[in-house]
């Protein structure tokens, strides 16, 4: 009895203690969030879990040497012949998006992947944290790179001769205006260079990478440059320095109520370095030279109805070749493609494309190929 009596004189007492807790650390869910984020009870932190699967079906009508993805690098200029199909879902992505409020400013952490490492096993694309919309520390697009007009295509591979990598970095961002900003980098420096006798290959400084984007109602602008090199040690002989640079010119323009034309125009001695390609070679004399090349892009994305959309994209690339370069290292490519979506339901769609590309080698052989693909998919969130 006496600790019934007990208990019924505490439980005022722990209520009020209850109610003091709750008024100390409110909880947040039940602030509103935009569709898709929860809010993670007592905090101010909102999270984000998406992606998406995506499963294509991929029939070459002529060879080439990557089966997964239309990479025109790859096209074989020996005349050779057949046909090939394969069904995947390399693509399948997925992704966290954390974000918080700070005394800096929002803070954010981003991680993404897919599934297009060996085996399919998961692979890293995207891996960064923001603060307060000024710093970006971690790996992600580069800012030489307009990630804006990414190509819509149902293929994973992107143009030959276009912008598009991925560099782990150091990003600073400068607002200049309501439409204006200046973004500054450090990224990460290649070493991809053919030399002319064997030693080592360093790169003893980042690229330094800076980029200007004026952002308007019906579009954007944007223009940037980047300046990197390596360093060749020969095992013997004296050691030699190259340096490389580039600017690239970019731009959307919307057209009506949701068509979309986008732009790129890239130039420099030493530009394939912003698309995984040998960006310096030896020349007559043996010494290391940047491969100066230019690349131009135009895309168009129509929408048929709320239900039907198409895109398609043309690209050509010429480079300025080195005396020291392969043989097999291309000279000339061009890239086209085209395709058309049902958006079935939302977040969904299945799809067909049809691509062609073109090689020319540096002795003049050239190859075609060309890749019907028939793709579906559904976003998770």
């Amino acid at each position: 009895m006496k600790r019934l009596m007990l208990l019924a004189a505490l439980l005022p007492l722990m209520a009020a203690g209850g109610q003091a807790i709750a008024q100390a650390t409110p909880d947040t869910t039940a602030h509103k969030e935009p569709p898709g984020w929860w809010r993670i009870p007592g905090t101010t932190s909102r999270l984000k879990i998406g992606g998406y699967v995506k499963a294509d079906l991929i029939h070459d009508l002529k060879p080439i040497g990557s089966p997964n993805f239309f990479d025109v690098s790859k096209i074989p200029t020996d005349g050779s012949t057949g046909q090939s199909t394969r069904v995947q879902a390399m693509e399948t992505r997925m992704f966290l998006d954390l974000r918080r409020a700070s005394g800096v400013g929002e803070l954010r952490a981003y991680v993404e992947g897919d599934f297009y490492g060996s085996g399919n096993t998961f692979r890293l694309r995207h891996a960064y944290a923001e603060i307060g919309e000024r710093w970006l520390i971690g790996q992600t697009w580069s800012t030489f790179m307009d990630e804006g007009i990414i190509p819509a295509t149902l293929d994973f591979e992107k143009p030959a001769a276009y912008a598009f990598a991925r560099h782990a970095q150091v990003r600073y961002t400068q607002p200049l205006g309501d439409k204006v900003a200046l973004s500054v980098a450090l990224e990460d420096p290649s070493a991809n260079i053919i030399t002319p006798t064997p030693g080592k290959v360093s790169t003893p400084a980042p690229d330094v990478v800076g980029r200007l984007k004026w952002k308007g109602a019906r579009g954007h602008v944007q223009l940037s440059g980047f300046l990197g090199g390596a360093l060749f040690e020969p095992d013997s002989g004296s050691e030699q320095r190259v340096a490389a640079s580039g600017v690239n010119l970019s731009g959307a323009l919307k057209v009506g109520k949701r068509d979309q034309v986008t732009g790129q125009v890239i130039y420099g001695p030493g530009i394939a370095r912003y698309r995984f390609g040998h960006y310096a070679a030896p020349d007559v004399n043996g010494d290391i030279k940047p491969i100066t090349g230019i690349g131009a892009t135009v895309g168009y994305q129509h929408y048929w109805s709320p239900a039907w959309s198409s895109f398609a994209v043309y690209n050509h690339g010429i480079d300025e070749p080195e005396d020291g370069e392969p043989s097999t290292d291309a000279d000339l490519v061009t890239y086209g493609a085209v395709n058309l979506l049902w958006h079935f339901a939302d977040h969904a769609f299945v799809g067909a494309e049809y691509l062609h590309g073109l090689r020319e080698d540096l002795l003049g052989e050239q190859g075609t190929a060309d890749r019907i693909m028939l793709s579906v998919r559904v976003d998770i969130n």
